[in-house]
């Protein structure tokens, strides 16, 4: 019986060790800056790991030119875009967000995600940098 309880013990902790090294080594990705001279995207490269907090918004730019979120308080921050998103080549900036489709400025997201502050957080350098940026990023998922 104290065999059995102490394997069950055993198995939970290593367990535990498994899961907690899997959610940092998420935490350990980074991000894309794509910049085509005039607008800048930034996309997800195994930084976004599942933060839950509500992002909803606009789709819009910020004065430096990134790509970015207007939510619904009306603050405008670049934002971190999922895995695969690009800018549409045509005459009006466009996003295609994988899964999701194309969206212009103005147009609705919503979905999961979360406010990430710059400096804490060193994969955010080039953001900052290329965006002219020292806030919040947001971070959005849309699955």
């Amino acid at each position: 019986m104290l065999n059995q309880r102490r394997d069950r013990v055993v198995g939970t902790i290593a367990l535990l060790v498994v899961g907690t090294t899997a959610a940092l080594v998420g935490c350990a990705g980074g991000v894309t800056v794509t910049d085509d001279g005039a607008t800048v995207i930034v996309t997800d490269a195994g930084f976004l790991t599942g933060d839950e907090a509500s992002i909803q918004g606009m789709i819009s730019i910020t004065e430096a030119g990134c790509v970015g979120i207007t939510d619904t308080q009306g603050g405008t921050y670049p934002a971190v875009w999922p895995r695969g998103t690009s800018l549409v080549g045509d005459s009006e900036i466009a996003i295609d967000i994988p899964d999701v489709g194309i969206k212009r400025l103005g147009d609705e997201v919503n979905g999961a995600g979360g406010y990430y502050e710059i400096g804490t957080w060193s994969v955010l350098a080039e953001v900052a940098e290329r965006c002219h940026w020292d806030g919040e990023v947001i971070g959005v998922r849309l699955d």
